[in-house]
């Protein structure tokens, strides 16, 4: 926990102090760009800061208001997170367009040695935030990312308005890297967005874990498979278990034991596993109701 947390708090206190050095620089280059960028990374600063705080949070055990424990908190900072980038990469592109078309003459000499600086440290920053293995962690990743690309630009752009003074070069190549950051937020907002509809996970699909479980000695079936995760990487599992009925008290607490066994071969470290006999009407309310559309064998229902 310790360790995540710095990889955090790094990336926080570099992305404020640059968020001051930015906007000096811009005052001092006359650089609309990095002014601009600078009200960006005010954004990405409080963003950071958010996630830093639920981050902390996810890592809380359960209580009895949050019976599954506080992970979801990490997703929602990745989301918040999200939001800001999209609202940010708005805002950049929206300055950089007038650019192109009335281009203004900057500090071009300073500006390229404000820009390598900036380079520096935000890779730093980014590399360290994408040692996080969560989605929250990666989404801030993207933005240190974005600061890095956007100065790696105005260094190209620096470079080539000091030796040609072609001023449009700098915001066409910020547009560029914006739209590349873009890209890599839909396919994480996306990710977000089916963990907190409660889809289920891509890994293990229901198919395989009724697979997995199909091979078990005195099991007839499995059926009301329920899988979802809280955090986009830990996934929950319930089920009803079909035994025969002159299935044993011993053989029952054996197999339950079976059934975990191989639900932990597949990732699934939290299940909860009702047993029914062989004939036995399933009690759930809605247990005959779940895709009774769906031809399935076995009587399996899945959700």
């Amino acid at each position: 926990m310790k360790k995540d947390k710095n990889q955090l708090i790094l990336p926080f206190l570099l992305n404020l102090f640059f968020t001051v050095f930015e906007f000096l620089g811009g005052l001092y280059t006359n650089s609309i760009a990095l002014i601009s960028d600078s009200i960006h990374d005010i954004g990405d600063s409080i963003s950071i800061g958010i996630s830093l705080v639920l981050e902390n949070k996810s890592k809380k055990k359960a209580d009895y208001n949050y019976t599954y424990g506080y992970r979801r908190f990490s997703l929602l900072g990745g989301l918040i997170s999200s939001i800001v980038l999209i609202m940010g990469s708005i805002v950049i592109i929206y300055e950089a367009i007038p650019r192109i078309i009335h281009p203004e003459a900057v500090l071009s000499s300073e500006l390229i040695w404000f820009s390598v600086l900036g380079v520096a440290v935000n890779l730093f920053a980014a590399l360290r935030a994408k040692k996080g293995k969560s989605i929250n962690q990666k989404i801030i990743s993207l933005h240190l990312f974005e600061d890095a690309l956007g100065w790696i630009a105005l260094l190209i752009g620096a470079i080539l308005m000091n030796l040609f003074q072609i001023y449009w070069i700098d915001p066409i190549l910020s547009i560029i890297f914006t739209l590349y950051i873009l890209t890599h937020v839909y396919k994480n907002l996306s990710q977000i967005i089916r963990v907190f509809m409660e889809v289920a996970p891509k890994n293990p699909t229901v198919q395989i874990i009724e697979s997995a479980l199909s091979h078990l000695k005195d099991l007839d079936n499995v059926h009301h498979v329920h899988i979802w995760t809280l955090d986009g990487e830990n996934p929950l599992l319930t089920l009803h278990a079909v035994v025969a009925k002159d299935t044993t008290k011993e053989r029952l607490s054996m197999l339950k034991k079976e059934i975990h066994h191989e639900l932990k071969h597949l990732g699934i470290l939290h299940a909860t596993i009702e047993f029914e006999y062989f004939g036995e009407e399933c009690v759930a309310q809605d247990c005959d109701d779940i895709f009774d559309d769906v031809e399935t064998s076995h009587h399996h229902h899945h959700h």
